[in-house]
């Protein structure tokens, strides 16, 4: 049986009145790029009362979504581009470095 996976998003939660939905939006696509090392999102749900346009990334409304949260991820036709985990190279681990 093959597993598969879908991308990973990362949900962002901002309830401050101060700053803008698309300041917390941009917070939230800066947060994704930190956590996956440096991968672009290409899609964040929000509630539908906070769809705004965003350039570089699509924005829509879900109703899963409550408001001040963002799900930050891939779009489905990104996501299956990017290699699965089970053919990407792997990494050698690090060398141990214990002390005598």
């Amino acid at each position: 049986m093959m597993n598969v996976q879908s991308p990973p998003f990362l949900v962002w939660y901002d309830d401050n009145p101060k700053i803008t939905v698309t300041q917390k939006i941009e917070a939230a696509i800066a947060a994704y790029g930190h956590r996956f090392r440096g991968v672009q999102p290409t899609l964040v749900l929000v509630n539908e009362a906070e769809v705004t346009e965003l350039q570089g990334v699509e924005v829509r409304s879900a109703t899963n979504v409550r408001r001040h949260t963002y799900w930050v991820g891939l779009d489905e036709q990104t996501a299956a581009a990017l290699p699965s985990p089970e053919t990407a190279p792997l990494k050698p681990a690090p060398a141990s470095r214990r002390k005598k």
